[in-house]
């Protein structure tokens, strides 16, 4: 039976701990997929690390949810597809402007 003191948090059953004896890192997971995905984004090492379940062992994943995490792809890029934003003399070929505000005087 596992210590109901380890699981402070009634909606997070999966308990991760890992570290050195003097720096334990201590994290709870909602959920299997949560945990795996943690696992896989600090590439933590399953020798090296304990998992608790508060209820017993884990109950087996759903496979469809589990693919869909797997093929998210990821955005590589927050910028849009032009070179510079900053000047707008390209997009007026005319040299013509629509100045809404006065040129500063000298």
């Amino acid at each position: 039976m596992i210590d109901t003191s380890l699981f402070p948090y009634e909606k997070f059953g999966f308990r991760l701990e890992f570290g050195e004896k003097k720096n334990t890192t201590v994290c709870w997971f909602e959920c299997q997929e949560h945990l795996d995905k943690y696992l896989e984004r600090y590439k933590l090492d399953k020798r090296t690390i304990k998992i608790d379940y508060r209820d017993g062992e884990p109950a087996k994943s759903n496979k469809k949810h589990q693919k869909s995490l797997e093929q998210r792809t990821r955005k590589t890029s927050s910028g849009g597809s032009s070179g510079s934003r900053g000047s707008t003399k390209k997009l007026d070929p005319t040299g013509t402007s629509n100045r809404t505000h006065k040129p500063k005087s000298k």
